[in-house]
């Protein structure tokens, strides 16, 4: 019996991640974010235990626990799960959505609200808007998957 809801790989996961990015391409919501930073995280669990990942691979997750941008989406996932983190320390000191006149990019979101502008920041100050955050994600893991033949 599968749970997984049709994913078999780590290679399926990360094609919905880019699908996700897309999603917020097309317009930043919570919502959106939200899915592309689970779906992020998540990836290092199935890097443990997907059957078809190399075992070299397998060996180096901590090097993904390591990346700021997966501590990023790790601390938005389990926030966002938990409303707080217990288990370790956060790098990041705040993540905030503005909306209205003027937010957001131009013909993006709905008519008289307009789209959503998420920023992240550090707690060494430094601050990322929602699309630095998905382009640093999606690199990290496919520079991975390329290091390690995924």
């Amino acid at each position: 019996m599968s749970m997984t809801l049709g994913f078999k790989t780590v290679r399926d996961l990360f094609e919905k991640l880019k699908r996700d990015a897309n999603l917020l391409d097309d317009e930043i919501t919570s919502d959106r974010l939200f899915n592309f930073v689970v779906t992020a995280y998540s990836m290092i669990d199935w890097i443990k235990n997907d059957p078809t990942v190399p075992f070299l691979a397998k060996e180096a997750k901590d090097e993904l626990y390591a990346d700021m941008w997966l501590k990023i989406t790790g601390d938005l996932a389990t926030a966002g799960k938990h409303f707080e983190l217990t288990s370790r320390k956060p790098i990041i000191s705040d993540a905030t959505k503005y909306q209205g006149y003027g937010i957001g990019r131009f013909g993006k979101g709905k008519f008289g609200e307009g789209e959503e502008s998420i920023k992240v920041r550090l707690n060494d100050g430094k601050s990322f808007n929602c699309h630095d955050l998905v382009r640093g994600v999606l690199n990290t893991w496919q520079e991975f998957f390329d290091k390690y033949g995924i």
